[in-house]
């Protein structure tokens, strides 16, 4: 028999005779850890995964009996799929039927056996119900092991994130930095009043783009994790304005239409979604093109929603890479990329319950749009947006 967790056991609920302590003798005897109670309100008291199954007898119900064993059921958590084996009497004692017609029409992992029952049925049905714990226990298991493994992935790529926005702030100080010396250099060996004051001015000037560029990352640390209704235009206008210095360096034009529409969303996330999809863009672009992000409100049917659409006329997304450009690890990018961002951003767009939606094409005119919709209102409004597939066709302008 597989080994157990010595605390997990089935329990018997026979609150008449010795039936309880005969059939929790005799699974013990076999290997079962099991244990007996008078009733089946008991059995609340065990948490769900220290239950293997229970075993009834048709007096259990009796009473506030089924109405118990109903709330114990409804009450068993997502993965559970509780066995529940019922000893009953049948047609001999009619006052337990109706309960156990009951039972056998709400419960369906219940298991009727006929009184009086053979040792070997019972102990089959208690294997098989066994088996089936096991399994919906490995699958528990295997379950929340993914997600402490996926939390450690969205993690790493906020890490990710974050060393890119360093790396991209330094880039962006450095230019009025080097500007601001030779500024400075200037004014001490002006000639005049005039030409000093006129450089010094230019020199506050760079300071105030430090200062902004300064102010635009904090945000992206800064900004609240809880949902809240917020400004995408403004949003985007701040993600932008990171990667200018590094879109006049490689050529790449912006093309920037924001107007005032309202998400509900966590505005921390969403920027870091942004960030990842204009990061990809200018990837795509490296030797000089277009960057378009549009803020839009959208109507689909009936319900509203904002659209945010990142854009670049790259070379497009190869037909071989699209079936895995959402896994995880999976990159283009070699050593400069985690294979993450794609796979973390359509995780917080879902998050927020919007949708990801991309379009590329690799023929001329060439390039990839991707799109996120997320719901403009709070959500005991929301409305499910309509299924968003990737397409061949392309408008990027």
């Amino acid at each position: 028999m597989e080994t157990v967790a010595p605390d997990r056991r089935f329990l018997v609920v026979a609150p008449v005779g010795r039936d309880g302590d005969l059939i929790s003798g005799l699974l013990t005897g076999c290997g079962y850890a099991a244990g007996c109670v008078p009733r089946i309100a008991d059995s609340a008291s065990v948490e769900s995964a220290q239950l293997l199954g229970l075993i009834l007898t048709d007096e259990a119900l009796a009473g506030d009996g089924i109405d118990a064993l109903l709330d114990l059921v409804q009450r068993q958590p997502a993965w559970s799929d509780l066995p529940i084996m019922l000893l009953t009497s049948g047609p001999a004692e009619p006052q337990y039927a109706a309960v156990a017609t009951r039972a056998r029409m709400e419960i369906h992992s219940l298991t009727l056996l006929d009184r009086p029952v053979r040792k070997e049925l019972l102990l089959c049905a208690v294997q098989v119900a066994f088996t089936a714990r096991m399994k919906q226990l490995e699958v528990r298991d295997a379950t929340e092991r993914q997600v402490h493994s996926d939390e450690a992935l969205r993690n790493t790529e906020k890490l990710a994130v974050a060393g890119r926005l360093a790396a991209t702030m330094a880039h962006e100080v450095n230019n009025p930095l080097e500007a601001l010396g030779n500024l400075l250099f200037l004014v001490e060996n002006s000639a005049s009043l005039e030409q000093s004051k006129s450089f010094a001015q230019m020199a506050a000037r760079e300071l105030s783009r430090i200062s902004e560029i300064v102010q635009q990352t904090l945000r992206f640390h800064r900004a609240p994790a809880k949902p809240e209704l917020i400004d995408l235009a403004e949003l985007a206008s701040s993600a932008v304005a990171l990667f200018r210095g590094k879109m006049l360096e490689r050529h790449i034009s912006e093309k920037l239409r924001a107007r005032r529409t309202l998400a509900y969303c966590s505005a921390g996330e969403i920027r870091q979604a942004l960030v990842n999809l204009i990061g990809n863009a200018i990837d795509a672009v490296p030797d000089g093109g277009r960057l378009y992000v549009r803020i839009t409100p959208v109507t689909i049917k009936g319900a509203h929603f904002a659209r945010i659409t990142v854009a670049d006329t790259g070379s497009g997304i190869r037909n071989d890479v699209r079936k895995n450009l959402f896994t995880q690890f999976f990159t283009t990018k070699g050593s400069r990329g985690t294979g993450l961002g794609l796979w973390l951003t359509r995780d917080i767009v879902q998050r927020n319950q919007g949708r990801l939606h991309y379009r590329t094409q690799t023929k001329s005119p060439s390039g990839t749009a991707f799109s996120i919709y997320l719901p403009s209102t709070a959500p005991l409004d929301l409305v499910q947006t309509p299924p968003l597939r990737a397409s061949q066709g392309l408008r990027a302008g």
